[in-house]
């Protein structure tokens, strides 16, 4: 190769590079740039047309317009709900909590199904379990609306308009209103805005069961963000699903409110990420913005002929998501619950909690009998993992030999370690079975208690009072902790690489930091899960020992 050719090649690869950085890239910045541009013209577009429909409204309701806001309870077994007569929505749903009562709407904002929020509604009737609005769109279009809610939770919410002048009126776009956030128990209130989510359920074809979508904000670029640019919640985007949905909207771990649409066909799904309060951080020394999704369900408009009463019925469900309550319910609620990869897995274990609760009467007992059941099935294993462990400690000094004799002779060694393996009858990797075989388990089970409504103040012992919540005084992280530490220390082999050795010195630290904030109930599998295998390895190494 004489200095020509590199010369060239230099030549070359400065001239692609060259293309590339003032030629190639400025071009696709500059078209990424104008799709952006019009992708946000096309945003104020549709903010100014509604803007100017709303304006319109306004106008031809000047002589209501003015009324202050007033507030309707409704005093339910499972909620105390208020509605605002400003759209009448629901301003706040107070749920009565086993552990206290929740406000699961504390946001300002319009209220969760608000339609019309510039028109003054006034109650007309009410029952036990039903409570009907009136009010006038623009002169001559009345509305009512009426909620009625069901022992089971699936609810009625119907809105009839009607038209009472001698001339057609055309009824402009509408939405149905959810959020500005969905709030949550008191020991999820940390992860909520993470976990609050605008979702709508769809039926794919060739799919038995029915996939829960999320409507998600387009996060900003890095460059985005450097520059300044404005927040991505100024300009909500909105979605039409291309396939037909049963119901949409919001959810977090433990809740979720969503309407139901019977007989008529929905239009786009819009979101937004307001700021809805502060949140502190770093020990209450300074604060953040704390977002939380708002979403709007649009309806087309209609004509509506003289004397004619146009219907939009809906069913909803607003409350906790609880497993075996939506398995009594239509519309498959329950795919709103996350199960995660493992979900058959999760799915099993949580069926076979609840049988064991069944007759203990008692979350914890069950989830300890549940880990006992699992580690029968795993023993084979188990033993395995011990017989090996024991094997390769036996063999220890003889590795170390083979390390020093052949120290300059990779080949040779791993050639004589192999062999020695062999003569031994040693499999390494059998060590780490068990530990590939519970991590499903652990994922499934993992899933399963994070997401119970079952286990929601459910209690074990003592100072264990909501096994879906943090253990208040870390004891049992603690003693998991401690039991991992002398199980990893009673299976280490003497002469173990300094490196290896103080990786699994500390793993029991790291697990014990990393499980204090895990649900008690997950942290009482575990520490349960260490202690039996910690038994059986006690047990094997004894009869091992005594073999000799």
């Amino acid at each position: 190769m004489n200095k020509q050719f590199l010369l060239t090649l230099l030549i070359c690869l400065l001239f692609i590079t060259g293309y590339n950085q003032f030629v190639v890239i400025p071009r696709e910045r500059a078209a990424k740039a104008a799709a952006e541009e019009q992708l946000r013209q096309q945003s104020r577009a549709l903010a100014q047309e509604k803007s100017a429909a709303l304006a319109a409204l306004a106008a031809d309701r000047a002589t209501v317009s003015n009324l202050p806001e007033k507030l309707i309870t409704l005093n339910l077994p499972q909620a105390e709900v208020t509605f605002s007569s400003k759209g009448a929505g629901i301003k706040t749903y107070l749920f009565k909590d086993d552990l206290g009562d929740v406000n699961l709407t504390p946001y300002e904002g319009e209220g969760y199904f608000a339609t019309w929020p510039q028109a003054d509604f006034e109650e007309s009737a009410r029952t036990d379990s039903s409570i009907t609005f009136t009010g006038t769109v623009v002169p001559g279009l009345t509305v009512q609306k009426t909620y009625t809610f069901a022992k089971n939770g699936m609810n009625r919410l119907t809105l009839r308009f009607h038209n009472a002048t001698g001339k057609s009126l055309s009824l402009t776009d509408w939405n149905w209103n959810f959020g500005p956030g969905l709030s949550t128990v008191k020991s999820e209130i940390k992860d909520n805005e993470r976990e609050s989510k605008a979702v709508y359920l769809v039926q794919e074809p060739g799919k038995r069961l029915p996939t829960l979508e999320t409507v998600q904000l387009v996060k900003k670029s890095f460059t985005q963000r450097l520059s300044g640019q404005t927040d991505n919640s100024a300009t909500p985007p909105t979605v039409q699903p291309t396939l037909p949905w049963q119901w949409a909207g919001i959810e977090n771990r433990y809740f979720l409110a969503v309407l139901i649409p019977q007989g008529w066909k929905p239009g786009r799904l819009t979101l937004s990420n307001p700021v809805i309060g502060k949140q502190k951080q770093w020990f209450g020394l300074s604060e953040r913005d704390l977002r939380g999704p708002h979403f709007q369900i649009e309806v087309p408009g209609a004509e509506l002929t003289p004397g004619s009463t146009l219907e939009y019925t809906s069913d909803f469900y607003f409350g906790p998501k609880d497993y075996k309550q939506f398995l009594q319910l239509p519309y498959h609620l329950e795919r709103s619950i996350a199960f995660g990869f493992f979900g058959s897995l999760g799915k099993l274990a949580r069926n076979i909690l609840e049988w064991i609760y069944g007759w203990t009467g008692n979350y914890g007992v069950a989830i300890i009998l549940l880990t006992v059941m699992i580690q029968l099935l795993l023993l084979r294993f188990t033993i395995m993992s011990v017989k090996s462990a024991a094997q390769m400690k036996k063999i220890q000094p003889m590795m170390k030999r083979i390390q020093e004799e052949y120290k300059g002779n990779p080949e040779a060694m791993n050639r004589e370690t192999l062999n020695l393996y062999r003569r031994y009858k040693v499999n390494p990797l059998s060590g780490c079975l068990p530990l590939f075989i519970q991590l499903p388990v652990f994922l499934a089970l993992f899933n399963a208690l994070r997401t119970s409504w079952a286990l929601h103040g459910a209690k074990f012992v003592g100072w264990i009072t909501d096994l879906s919540s943090k253990d208040p005084y870390y004891i049992l992280p603690i003693l998991m902790g401690a039991v991992m530490f002398f199980q990893q220390r009673s299976s280490m082999p003497a002469g173990t690489d300094p490196a290896q050795a103080a990786m699994f010195k500390y793993l029991p630290l790291i697990f014990t930091l990393m499980f204090m904030n895990f649900p008690s109930g997950l942290v009482l599998y575990w520490l349960t899960n260490s202690l039996l295998t910690f038994g059986v390895q006690l047990v094997l190494n004894r009869r091992l020992a005594q073999a000799k």
